[in-house]
């Protein structure tokens, strides 16, 4: 797995896309890579998640909407615009969209107070709200109007009371599980960076034995060429003519030094004769050559 440092834009995005699929079932893509809606039922009511992404996702939180309108402290006043959610206020390029999504799903379907048809005048009244508010924090219910008024006044009674709500504290279970799962993987690459290092030694020094066989074989190729050229039948032949014709001119110089009294008559007789013999045997081979030459020729055409 590559470094997150490396993906570029467009893998982060796709990657956050991915996770909606793998912790939610019934995600259906509405317009591809920028609208998404994830089907959920309470109570046998059926409801859905539009997730729409900016071109800025995941630089930007995604847009989430339910329908129909449910009344919970997470939504919008008179409005079906998830906005409240811990995951969605806290999220950033590294968060997990589809853990964010089956949070709210999940939180929806434990506590909400569901909103319907027949109840819409109810929707936005101080009680629906207080009774969303009591559902979250039961413990709330059982305080009188002074230890309430007391909370308010106090933050550290106000924290105490977050610290001791289910929501926060599943939370910080799956953002404890999540740092245990990102450890565990960090440990696991350190273990295989040593067997990284060893295979990407062993793709060097075969890197450098295809190099040193190439050049072997280059130059193997060259000598090839040479020799190729050296023996081929038609230069032999130019060559045995050559000869030949060599063996001849050395003749005739050795009959003119002969001519004029340079060269005795044993010495005439025994050189001219082994240049004249040489050359006709030069030239018989010249013209064997030729003839099977020929011949190959013709076969081949």
């Amino acid at each position: 797995m590559l470094p997150r440092q490396y993906y570029n834009e467009q893998d982060v995005r796709k990657r956050q896309i991915d996770t909606l699929k793998i912790f939610n079932d019934n995600v259906v893509e509405l317009q591809e890579n920028t609208e998404y809606k994830i089907d959920f039922s309470i109570n046998g009511k059926n409801f859905c998640l539009n997730v729409i992404l900016s071109p800025d996702f995941p630089n930007e939180k995604p847009v989430i909407l339910v329908n129909p309108c449910i009344s919970h402290p997470w939504v919008a006043e008179n409005s079906n615009h998830v906005v409240s959610a811990p995951g969605l206020i806290q999220f950033t390029v590294h968060s997990d969209l589809g853990r964010v999504v089956h949070a709210i799903i999940r939180e929806f379907q434990r506590s909400v107070a569901v909103s319907s048809d027949d109840d819409k005048s109810n929707q936005g009244s101080p009680s629906s709200r207080v009774s969303s508010q009591m559902l979250m924090f039961p413990e709330l219910g059982e305080l009188t109007a002074d230890e309430l008024h007391e909370i308010l006044e106090n933050t550290d009674l106000q924290d105490k009371l977050l610290e001791s709500s289910p929501q926060l504290l599943e939370l910080d279970l799956e953002t404890e599980e999540l740092m245990l799962n990102i450890e565990r993987i960090a440990q696991d690459n350190i273990a295989k960076q040593q067997s990284l290092d060893d295979l990407k030694t062993d793709v060097i020094d075969r890197i450098s034995t295809i190099v040193q066989m190439k050049m072997n074989y280059e130059e193997l190729h060259r000598r090839h060429q040479k020799l190729s050229e050296s023996y081929d039948p038609h230069r032999i032949r130019e060559s045995l003519k050559g000869a030949a014709l060599k063996a001849d001119e050395d003749a005739e110089a050795i009959a003119e030094q002969f001519l004029l009294g340079n060269v005795p008559v044993e010495t005439f007789i025994s050189k001219f004769a082994e240049k004249r013999a040489l050359g006709q045997a030069r030239r018989a081979r010249e013209e064997r050559l030729a003839h099977q030459l020929a011949q190959l020729d013709r076969a081949t055409t």
